[in-house]
């Protein structure tokens, strides 16, 4: 898969105009708050940095939880009175600590969900998963266009840069 630097770049930039809008949204009665959602894609790639960093040190990789409901849960808990800003620096960090791990490991062979190398375990991780999230919460606050929006273009990246069908397929 080519660009995946290039990927994520546009991600962390999407990430930041996110934050910069979110910081004066009101609250809605359903869905989580901006802050609860970028705690998430930070406790997301938490997860697959210590993968990372266990692959690096050639120790056996834990991998994803079994059970993503229940990690999910505990992290949400652990996380619920977070500040927007916080979990978003956290998340823009470990974005930082993935690609530097990435550049050290190189794509490799890498089990990760349907990814099956390093590099596409870190555009599922960290490009399309935040993705789909930040696209349900602007359909959550109603904004439709916007939520289709970043999904087609979205899409169309994964497209340009070959991405394989078992990482397109997270978001059909």
């Amino acid at each position: 898969m080519k660009d995946v630097l290039r990927l994520l770049q546009e991600e962390r930039e999407t990430e930041r105009r996110f934050v910069g809008e979110a910081a004066t949204e009101p609250d809605y009665p359903s869905g989580w708050s901006a802050a609860l959602l970028m705690a998430h894609i930070a406790s997301w790639r938490t997860r697959l940095r210590d993968c990372f960093i266990q692959t690096s040190r050639g120790q056996p990789v834990s991998g994803p939880p079994a059970d993503i409901d229940a990690f999910n849960a505990v992290e949400l808990a652990r996380n619920a009175g977070i500040s927007l800003e916080e979990a978003a620096t956290r998340a823009e960090t470990l974005l930082g600590d993935l690609v530097d791990l990435w550049a050290r490991l190189g794509d490799r062979q890498f089990s990760w969900f349907s990814a099956t190398t390093t590099g596409e375990a870190l555009v599922r991780n960290s490009y399309i998963h935040p993705r789909r999230h930040l696209a349900e919460h602007y359909l959550e606050r109603g904004d439709q266009s916007r939520g289709d929006e970043l999904r087609e273009e979205t899409m169309a990246e994964l497209r340009r840069v070959d991405a394989p069908e078992s990482v397109i397929n997270v978001w059909k």
